[in-house]
């Protein structure tokens, strides 16, 4: 993704870990409430007990599904 800076999560995604899924969750709904009037920065969060699993927007709902999938795997 030319434009976009190194880590970018529309590059693809990105993975967060915090202390405990309270943590996760705040930081989840901080970014929904932020993206929600900027399309351009919207993305698909997906919590998983303290992980967050950000996936970018540019994928499909069925690809990031997958992602959804993995991430409740974790643990």
């Amino acid at each position: 993704m030319s434009g976009t800076e190194k880590g970018a999560v529309e590059r693809g995604g990105a993975i967060e870990v915090f202390a405990d899924s309270s943590a996760a969750q705040a930081r989840a709904k901080y970014i929904q409430a932020v993206t929600k009037s900027m399309s351009a920065l919207a993305e698909y969060d997906y919590v998983h007990g303290a992980v967050l699993v950000r996936v970018s927007h540019f994928l499909t709902p069925d690809q990031a599904a997958a992602y959804k999938s993995a991430a409740n795997g974790i643990g």
